[in-house]
């Protein structure tokens, strides 16, 4: 849906033929569901359109729990143009330090256009494409960019590290054909297990950082190589993805238990007597569903729109507890206090 701050007054006060009403009711039940389930905003995305019937995509729901932005709250200021600065200050970033405009425009929070005109308005020569594609800034931001190659010559090997990889990939994570990341508000314990999984199979050490403004841990791993890696196991989108056929039918016990954990890791959820998992997509439940009768866990699915996959009941529970449980600390103290009420 974009960015929803630039929709305001474009059709009647309505935000792609929703109201205004609507969308601060929406905000608010996802605010609640991340404040007290701690869902990523895949999940969350499900839930508003099982509940409300509206799509509002998964760019907008991260926007909204990771960056606390709130729908119309900058309706009255949005429109004012963006103060000027002293012509000293973008003679010193553009000229003297060879600043790109765009990372200017990135600093006062406007587009590169506007800085390009403000650089004009102030007669200061703006550089050709050439030009900038040869100041020492750009050159070393083009070389932070560079695809890094994996060190270990067996990366390609499905190991229980890797399948760790793909389930997160299947829940939490974001991958492309260029780069893949993962971030998170909470549970340091998980972006670090994430990040240590990376270098087990690649051999290279990813730091997941902290983002002050949005408050959340971010890992974010620019590499086709190793994208390509990870691709060729299946479907990671939201509502087609399945469990990757190597690992659907591997024998491996620690390569399902791997991917069962990322999985639930990402996305499973505690309530009650119950561990759930939701998701959009039929089959890749169905998928879960085959693995975890590999383990003897029995579960339950149930069919809708956005459909539940259940497990339940005392053996079954310590059964999920001890072969896969959850590296997220919270989660498996939740799930520990579950199995001692004695039921």
């Amino acid at each position: 849906m974009g960015d929803y701050n630039n929709q305001i007054n474009r059709n009647g006060g309505f935000y792609n033929g929703i109201s205004k009403e609507l969308i601060l009711e929406v905000h608010k039940f996802a605010s609640d569901l991340r404040r007290k389930k701690n869902f990523g905003q895949r999940t969350i995305s499900e839930k508003i359109k099982n509940n409300f019937k509206v799509n509002i995509s998964e760019s907008t729901i991260s926007g909204w729990i990771h960056k606390n932005k709130i729908p119309y709250a900058q309706e009255e200021t949005q429109f004012k143009p963006k103060p000027i600065p002293k012509k000293g200050i973008l003679l010193d970033l553009y000229v003297k330090r060879n600043i790109s405009s765009s990372s200017i425009a990135k600093r006062f929070n406007v587009s590169t256009i506007i800085v390009i005109n403000w650089l004009k308005n102030y007669g200061i020569k703006v550089r050709t494409h050439k030009e900038s594609m040869n100041t020492e800034n750009i050159k070393k931001e083009l070389a932070n960019l560079k695809f890094k190659k994996p060190t270990k010559k067996n990366y390609r090997i499905l190991n229980k590290y890797k399948s760790y990889l793909l389930g997160v990939l299947c829940g939490d994570g974001y991958i492309n054909a260029k780069r893949f990341r993962l971030e998170i508000r909470k549970d340091e314990e998980f972006i670090k297990r994430f990040s240590d999984c990376i270098k087990k199979v690649y051999g290279i050490k990813y730091n997941y950082k902290h983002n002050k403004n949005r408050d959340t841990l971010i890992l974010d791993v620019s590499s086709g190589m190793i994208s390509k890696d990870l691709l060729k196991y299946g479907d990671f989108k939201t509502f087609s993805w399945r469990v990757p056929k190597r690992v659907l039918e591997s024998n491996n016990k620690k390569i399902i238990l791997n991917y069962l954990k990322g999985l639930y890791d990402s996305e499973g959820s505690i309530s009650g007597y119950v561990v759930n998992f939701t998701s959009s997509s039929y089959n890749g439940l169905v998928d879960i569903s085959k693995l975890l009768n590999k383990l003897n866990i029995k579960n339950t699915i149930k069919k809708q729109k956005y459909s539940n996959l259940y497990i339940t009941g005392k053996r079954n529970l310590k059964l999920f507890r001890d072969l896969i449980g959850f590296t997220i600390k919270r989660k498996m103290i939740k799930l520990n206090n579950t199995y001692r009420l004695g039921w």
